[in-house]
Parts: structure tokens; sequence; C-alpha cells
């Protein structure tokens, strides 16, 4: 009947720009003009003339205003929403599918329907349309949430502009992400009722869970902590409950009689070691429905002495250091690069303050740690300290690393003015003997080859890639290869890539004999056009030769002022290469192990570029007071220290003698770094290692690094409630405009979160839970851009609330239903039932009005210029017949212009000698004389115009009398 109703509305106009219609006073200018004009029209074509012109201004004004008909819809879109999340039981679901079927069925002929899917996502599984049928459900979305928000804003997009609208919600009502309600008066605001099927969510199932588990956030080393979890039950049951710490089983699983509802369940716990440590409750009930809801997990944070882990690859390097930290209350802890305890992801290396790298090279230092170090200062709020050596900083490959992203310097010395220019030629042995890993003695006769993996072609090439990296933007590089031969792998090139390096090597094949003699030559060449004030010659071969005197070669190169350093790959390369090193003022490396060659290679670019590792005695200079140098009155001697370059916002504690850093430290994200650019072992710092202040200088400088904490009146809390994540933190007396702000940090990446202050000393932020999962929250108090607090507290984020045992929520359709003034369904014919409300859609009708007018103006135009008779209407008609081609009986309208005709006729009969057919004959002519009588001349015969004309003549004589 509704339906009805609204048909009878009658269309109405609306126009796209209605301020167009100020055109209409054209109308009244054309009546004002055509009524005060003359009229030299008869009345009835001027009125007709008048009317089509106000109709010709009237349609052109119309189609410019963009006039449209507006006409009443009846037809209706509904949109499905299915819950397909977790919550829904399969046999719900089914029954949710079935009422989709029966409604679809029974939909009106002009009505569609499309379908939403929606979990912890929504997807379209159908767009609008007149199909019947459902189909399988093919679309899947995130099951582990439950978002009616998404849902209702996809579905409310789906619908089209000239339709009526409905929202039908399949579901539990189970909303644990997103705000349904918000989306709901959206909803509303457009008009859209929003109806709730009601699916009856009913099993007999039986179900238990744990429902959290509590334990004290911190706790002193060796204090027993209580965790007691809370397991729910729908049954009574006996279930087996265990504890799981980090290093697997903790005691010996209960075994628990379960009541229906809440059951509690404790275990002590001894604690022991430092750092956060995961207490995990997991149960096997008799009767359980959901797996996923078995286990749940608390966080403890063990406190004691700071713990500082030391990465050396020789442990000889750092045990100064750590005797030193040892001897200030500290927990040191040495581990190698390659040992298979070491740390190498965030949750592991957060049981630590600080990470020390004593002299470690970046190759040797595990991805994943290389990869976390970063997050682990500026998230974690950690510190990290480097210390220098041989296999530190630049030297040991730090540059463009992620490590080098947290530390106060850069790897490489950026101010070269201090060092003159330097053309380095690498000349690479590639012959046959350079296809494998081969050694054998000085004697050629004897020797013996083992063939490896690895080529020591290869090896050469990426010797020489690692070495390109320390080359500066005004050094320049060339390669030469030689077997029996030598040519340019690359010739001279200034600021080279490591990229043009590895191009330019790629094809570089094993081949031929040995002539180091014409290697040499040709980097000889290749030098002479190259203008720098270091030349210097790295030859890579395994020493088998022939073709000339190296020696004389190496000595006449030096007095041109080019270097040679020769690197004997292999065992049995010939003694004589030594004395080539020797002669051509270089250095030699006996490289019996060939996988030694690369860091050969970086060793002598670093020795030949003359800034990354800089040896000389010097005393260390104090920059100002600072934490570091508390207590310290003089400085030791000095023997050595890595170039690097200082970053901008990095501040020098120390520096050397001609004002190089070698004490920097710098506030990286929420932690700090610092970088000692001198070693900690008795080669460099022999003096210091030795020096009675050296233990409070290292306790001190690793002090610079550790956390801030806040005093015993600070303290976090983190609480995980349905969807939501609560993070509080209550402090001491602060200032009053500190910034207080939190970062989680998990397997998923990070979340930030500001907390706002709700109280006296108490700040707060909430925010949406992340997925399940072990989470450190690092909690971080600055005023004045300086950190004056940090807290560190552990989040554990169990399984979704989708699998508790009730999650049906009515109260909360309801909600949505009397917001959108929709309805409980109870039938499925009820989904297309008609709703309330004006739906139009506007059909544009400019270009009729167009047309309309451009066919009106030729019937103004004939009306107003066209005159016609009524005789013109009857030659029409004779016009018209006679090109019809049919047989007409034409009737003169003129009795004159007939016998005119009848006498044309005649006349020509009498010329030709005949009478026409259908006419009399004419008279017999009478023999008497005819009378002369004056008369105009005659007419020619053949023209019949001058005979009317002679006709007219007489006529109007004989009228006026004068015949």
């Amino acid at each position: 009947p509704c339906r009805n109703r609204e048909s009878l509305r009658m269309p109405r106009l609306s126009f796209i720009y209605p301020e167009m219609l100020w055109l209409l006073l054209a109308v009244g200018l054309i009546w004002a003009i055509a009524l005060l004009t003359p009229r030299r029209l008869a009345p009835w074509r001027f009125w007709a003339g008048l009317a089509l012109r106000t109709g010709i201004t009237l349609a052109l004004v119309l189609a410019v205003a963009g006039t449209q008909l507006v006409l009443p819809v009846q037809r209706l879109t509904t949109v499905f929403l299915l819950d397909g999340s977790d919550s829904l039981p399969a046999a719900t679901r089914a029954q949710a599918e079935s009422f989709m079927q029966a409604a679809l069925a029974q939909m009106p002929n002009d009505d569609q329907a499309a379908i939403v899917v929606f979990g912890g996502n929504a997807l379209v599984e159908r767009a609008p349309s007149a199909e019947r049928r459902l189909g399988r459900i093919t679309s899947v979305p995130v099951a582990t949430r439950t978002n009616l928000e998404e849902a209702i804003q996809l579905g409310t997009a789906l619908f089209p502009a000239d339709a009526k609208k409905r929202l039908v919600l399949l579901s539990d009502g189970g909303e644990n992400a997103g705000q349904a309600v918000e989306a709901a008066r959206l909803a509303a605001a457009r008009g859209i009722p929003l109806d709730v099927a009601d699916l009856a969510v009913t099993t007999s199932d039986a179900e238990a869970l744990v429902a959290h588990v509590d334990a004290p956030t911190h706790v002193r080393a060796g204090q027993t902590a209580t965790v007691a979890a809370t397991i729910e039950s729908t049954v009574a049951q006996a279930a087996t409950v265990s504890l799981i710490g980090d290093g697997g089983v903790i005691g010996t699983p209960k075994r628990v009689q379960l009541a229906p509802g809440a059951n509690k369940v404790a275990f002590p716990v001894e604690v022991s070691g430092t750092g956060f440590q995961r207490f995990r409750v997991q149960i096997e009930p008799e009767r359980d429905g959901r797996a996923q809801n078995n286990e749940a997990a608390a966080l403890i944070q063990v406190e004691g002495p700071p713990r500082v882990l030391l990465v050396a690859e020789q442990q000889a390097d750092a045990a100064p250091l750590l005797s030193a930290l040892q001897a200030t209350h500290m927990v040191p802890v040495i581990r190698a690069p390659n040992a298979a305890d070491l740390p190498t992801d965030l949750a592991s290396l957060s049981a630590y303050e600080a990470v020390i790298l004593v002299n470690t090279p970046a190759p040797s230092l595990p991805v994943g740690m290389m990869a976390a170090l970063p997050s682990y200062v500026r998230d974690l709020g950690k510190g990290l300290l480097m210390v220098g050596g041989d296999q530190s900083f630049g030297v040991g490959g730090y540059s463009k690393t992620p490590v080098e992203e947290a530390l106060p310097v850069y790897m490489d010395v950026r101010d070269r003015k201090q060092r003159p220019n330097l053309a380095l030629v690498f000349v690479i042995d590639k012959s046959g003997s350079m296809d494998a890993c081969h050694c054998s003695s000085d004697d050629r006769s004897s020797a013996q080859s083992q063939t490896s993996s690895t080529r020591k072609v290869d090896i050469a090439k990426d010797a020489v890639a690692q070495a390109a990296k320390l080359l500066g933007p005004q050094d320049t590089l060339g390669i030469v290869s030689f077997d029996s031969s030598a040519v340019q792998t690359l010739p001279p090139t200034l600021g080279v890539t490591e990229e043009q390096v590895v191009n330019a090597m790629a094809g570089v094949e094993p081949r031929g004999s040995t002539n180091v003699h014409a290697g040499l030559q040709e980097a000889a060449n290749l030098l002479k056009g190259v203008d720098a004030r270091l030349k210097h010659i790295v030859l890579l071969t395994d020493g088998w030769s022939a073709g000339g005197d190296q020696l004389d070669l190496a000595q006449r190169l030096r007095a041109e002022g080019v270097t040679i350093s020769v690197v004997a790959a292999g065992g049995g390369s010939a003694n004589y290469l030594e004395r080539v090193a020797t002669t051509g003022g270089g250095r030699y490396y006996p490289a019996t192990d060939i996988s030694k060659v690369p860091q050969i290679f970086v060793q002598e670019t670093i020795t030949t570029v003359g800034n990354y590792l800089v040896e000389r005695p010097f005393t260390p200079v104090a920059l100002g007071a600072s934490p570091v140098l508390a207590g310290i009155t003089a400085l030791p001697q000095l023997y050595g220290f890595n170039g690097s370059t200082l970053k901008t916002s990095a501040r020098t504690l120390l520096e050397t003698d001609d004002g190089e850093p070698l004490l920097a430290t710098w506030q990286f994200g929420l932690g700090r770094s610092a970088a000692w650019l001198s070693d900690t072992k008795g080669h460099w710092a022999s003096n210091w290692v030795r020096w009675a202040d050296f233990p409070r200088f290292a306790s001190q400088l690793v002090g610079a690094v550790l956390p801030v904490r806040g005093s015993q009146d600070t303290s976090a809390e983190v609480s995980v409630a349905g969807g939501e994540t609560t993070i509080a933190l209550t402090t001491a007396a602060l200032q009053a405009s500190m910034v207080v702000s939190a970062t989680l940090v998990g397997t998923d990446g990070t979340h930030q979160v500001v907390l706002h202050q709700v109280a006296p000393n108490r700040y707060q932020g909430q925010l949406v839970s992340p997925a399940p999962g072990t989470y450190l929250v690092n909690i971080s108090g600055s005023a004045a851009d300086q950190v004056v607090l940090q807290e560190t507290a552990g989040l554990v984020v169990p399984y979704s609330s989708e699998y508790r045992g009730t999650q049906a929520n009515p109260a909360l359709l309801d909600e949505l239903v009397a917001l959108t003034a929709g309805t409980h369904l109870t039938a499925a014919t009820d989904a297309f039932r008609p709703v309330a409300g004006e739906v139009t859609q506007a059909q544009e009708v400019g270009l009729p009005l167009l047309l309309l007018a451009l066919c009106l103006l030729p019937l103004d135009i004939a009306l107003r210029r066209l005159m016609l008779r009524r005789s013109d209407l009857g030659a029409a008609r004779l016009w018209m017949a006679t090109h019809a081609r049919r047989p007409a009986v034409v009737t003169p309208a003129d009795p004159t212009l007939a016998r005119l005709q009848g006498a044309k006729r005649r006349a020509g009969a009498r010329i030709g000698g005949h009478v026409p057919q259908g006419e009399p004959a004419p008279p017999a002519p009478s023999p008497a004389p005819a009378p002369v009588v004056a008369a105009p001349p005659a007419a020619s015969a053949a023209d019949p115009l001058e005979r009317l004309r002679a006709a007219k003549e007489r006529a109007r004589k004989r009228a006026t009398g004068g015949e």
C-alpha cells in the first residue's frame, strides 16, 4: 500500500543551474516588443507567431538552466551484512545463509540485493543485483575480530543513489573492534534503516578457557612470585593446568576439577635472573569447543643490577672492560658474535640495559641483531656503545648499516682536506691456477691442489668491491686483470662506486698461464695518466709467473713514486713475491687462508688511505664537564684511534690533540648511544687499562647510555579490556610541562600513544589492542627536549575476545535498531518490505527542450514570412497531381484563360495543317476578299506570347472605345 500511495505522486521539475532562470525575463521583452510595435500581419498570424517565439525562448532558457524531471522511485536495495567471525558457530552461520536465501527467493521484481561478509574487516561478496540465487559464500574476512562499524560503512557505500535503502544485519552483536554506534548514526542521517535478523545462537557445547593471568609486574631476583590464572568453564569437568616459563614447563602440571563459572588456579614461582620473563598458563580440558582460548600469559620484570651485553669476536679485546664493569656492581655478560645464545631479537635483547660492541666487524654480527639494534635504542630506550679497534667502525664495515644509524658518528672520514688524493690500482691474477683454492710448496713440480666451492678469482672480486667502499670521491681506482697478458678491467675512475666495480669484474674468468710482469706493467701504464699525489698498486697472485723480472719493474716504479703491495694467495706462492713487495716499498700479505683476502684488501686500503686508522701517541682533550669524566682529573696517553665524522646533533666529550672526535654521545629516540673511538685492550689503550681510574671511567661511560629510571614512586600499569589497551603512569612530583608518551614494540612493529594527564602525577592513554602477542611498553617523559623519565612495562595481548564464551550483545543490536528506526526481522520477506520516505531520480530534459526549440524555429519563420492564397493551394494541388503521373481533370479557374488556351491550339493547328484532337474543324474560308483594315503588325504565328499581347491590346481598345 505504501508503494501504491507513492506511485501517485506527480513528477516535478528541478534545475541544475537555477540562476539561469533569470533569462526568462526575455519572454517579457519579446511580448513588449511585439505589442508596442506596428502590426503588419493578420491577427491570427500575429498571435500564433508570438506564441511560437514564446515557446522557443522558454525551451532554450529551460535547457540552459539544466532542467530535470524528478520522478518518484519505488524500487528497493537491501544490503545483507553477514557476520563471518569465529564467534558465530557453523550452525548459526548456516541459519543466516538460509535466511538470506529465503529473502532473495521472494524479492520483488524491481528490487536488488547486495551481500557484505565481515569479521575484523569487511568484504563485498555481491554487488547490488536482481539475482535471486544466493550461491556459495566465498569471501573470507579476518575471523579473529568482529567489526560492525566497518561492515555498516561498507554496506552504506554500496547503495545506488536512485533506490530506497535498507541494511539487514545478521550477527550476534559481539563487537570487539570499531564503534558500530557511530556508523549507525551516519546511516540514520542518510535515512537508512538497519534491521536485525533474529538469529538464535544456541549451543550446548562445553567450553573451557583461560580468562586471564595475574602476576606482579616487578619483582626482585630471588623472590617468590605468585602467578594466578582465572579459568572459566561452562560445565563441570576435569582439566590439566600447566605453567610454562621461558625455559619450559615449571614444576608439575596440576590436575584440577573445574566448576561451572570462574575457577582460580595459583602457581608459586621463585624468580631468578633479570629482565622481562613470560609465564604462560595452559589448560587441557576434557571437553572443549575452541582451542584458541586455552592459553594466556603474563610478563614479570625481574629487577636487579643493570645487565650489560658485551659482544666481542676476540674475548681478549673485551677482557679489561669486562673486569672494570664487574668491579662497579654491574652484571656484564660477554658473548661471541657466533654464539648460539647471543640474543638476536628485541625480546631477548630487552633483558639487557645496554649492548657494547667491542672491536667486532659488521659481517660477524647476526643479521637479526644488526637490524634490531636501532629499535632497541630508539623504541625501548636502551643503550648502545661501540668500542674501537682494527675491526670496528669504518674498518669493520659498519658504513651504511643500521648500527651506524644509531651511533653518534659516521663511519667514514668526510673531511679529506688533511689527506692527499690517492690513485689505487688492483692487479688481479685470473690465470687458470686461480680457478680453485689450492696450496703448494715452492717447488712447482710438487704442486698439489685441492678444490673448494669458492674460486679464488671470485674471492678476489669480492675483495676489490669491499675495498672500493673505503675510497673517497677524490680518489681514483683502476683494475687490471691478467693471465698470459694483461687487460684493463676498469680504467682509472674518479669516485668509483661499488656497483661499478662489481659490473666491471663480472666477466673476469680464470684461464691461461700467469704473467705477473704484464699485469704490473699495465698498471704502471694506467698510473702514468693519473694526477694524484699518492699512487699505489695492490697485486694479488698465487706466484707462479713467467714473462720477466718483477724486481726491476718494482724498483723502477718506486723511483717514479708508485708503491706496490703484494697479496700472495695460497701457501704455494713463490718467495720472491715478498721481495717484490719490499722492493716496491709496500707490504707483503701471505694469504694462506684464501677467505681472508677481502679482509686483507680492506686493511691494505685503509692503511693506504691513512685516516681510517690513525696510530700515533697523543693525549686526549676533555671538552667541558660531563658525567662520564666526573671525578677524573688527568687522562693517560693513547696510541691510536679510528677515524670518523661527528653527526650534527652529537656531543663530543673527548677529542684528539688535533680536534678529531674520540668520545661522542647523543640521544637516539628514547635511548642513548656512545662511540669510544680508541680500544680497550693493551694496543692503543695500554696505559688506560692499567690506569687506576679505568673502572670508574668504564662504569661512567656505560652509565651514560643506560636508561633513565624513575624513582620508587614511579610505576606503570598496562591492562587489556576487550579490544582496548590502557596504559597508565603514576609518577612522583615532576615538571608540570612534562610530555609523556608510550611505545609498544612487538613482532608486528611499533605502536605509539600519547598519555594525557588525568589526575595529579597520573598520566593515561588508550589505544586499540594490537594483534595477540607479547609487547614491551616503553614509557618516557620529556621536558625541555630532555628525557627525564623512562619506565618499561610488559604487555601480553591474549587471544582475541572473539573466542570468549559469551560474545552475544543483544543490547548493542537493540541500540542500532533504535538509532536507525529499524526493526527486528522475524520473517525473510520483511527484508524487502517497503521503506518509508521519498526517493527520487532526476532525468535531465535539456536536450529534448533544445530539439523542441529547433523544431519550432522554422514554423515561426514560415508563419511570419510566407504569404499563401487559395489559388496557391490549387496550383499546389495541380503540381502534385502532375508529378504523381496519374490522370487528372484540370478545370481552368478562369474562363478567359481557357478561351486563350483554345485559340492557341487552333492557331497551332492552322500552321501545322491539322486539327488538334478534341477540337472542331475550322469553318471554310469565305470567297469574298476581306476588307482592308488598319491593324497593328501581325505577330508571328510561332510566337504565342505576342499573339496574347495583341489580343490583350485589342480588348483594351474595345473597352475604351478606341476601335
